[in-house]
């Protein structure tokens, strides 16, 4: 069965410095074959990463990722950006190019990074490709299968 990729957001207190708990939502990735693994997979991460049982998964919606870039120096200071890469192809007949959008989440420190990490993945590609865009994600992690 194909793999997909799935956003989910829960909700959950969060113990401040100052001793109150305030309720804040976060965002993942994760790569599952439906749904309800996807809500498996993420109950389970969550309860590890939080180290309650009290929260609430909000949202699940599937993400169309053609490619993870990760960023081999685990940095705390790293975020997830959404990259948007064209695949360029010309029509050889009437020559007019046409545009395959891909989306590729790069981990990086900031958007010169991204952009940078995304172009030294991309410079072995036989196709011509376009970045249109990058963007910071409130995506927190990205949860695949080890």
């Amino acid at each position: 069965m194909k793999r997909n990729w799935y956003k989910f957001r829960v909700k959950y207190g969060k113990q401040l410095d100052n001793g109150k708990t305030k309720k804040v939502s976060e965002e993942y990735l994760v790569d599952a074959e439906s749904f309800t693994e996807t809500e498996k997979r993420a109950a389970k991460a969550a309860s590890k990463l939080f180290e309650t049982r009290s929260f609430d998964i909000t949202a699940i919606s599937r993400e169309p990722i053609s490619e993870i870039i990760r960023n081999e120096n685990d940095d705390e200071d790293n975020k997830w950006y959404k990259a948007v890469v064209a695949f360029v192809t010309e029509n050889e007949e009437t020559g007019e190019k046409k545009y395959s959008p891909q989306n590729i989440y790069v981990q990086a420190i900031d958007t010169t990074d991204a952009d940078s990490r995304l172009r030294d993945h991309m410079r072995n590609s036989m196709e011509e490709w376009v970045v249109k865009s990058i963007a910071e994600t409130k995506v927190l992690d990205v949860l695949s299968y080890e």
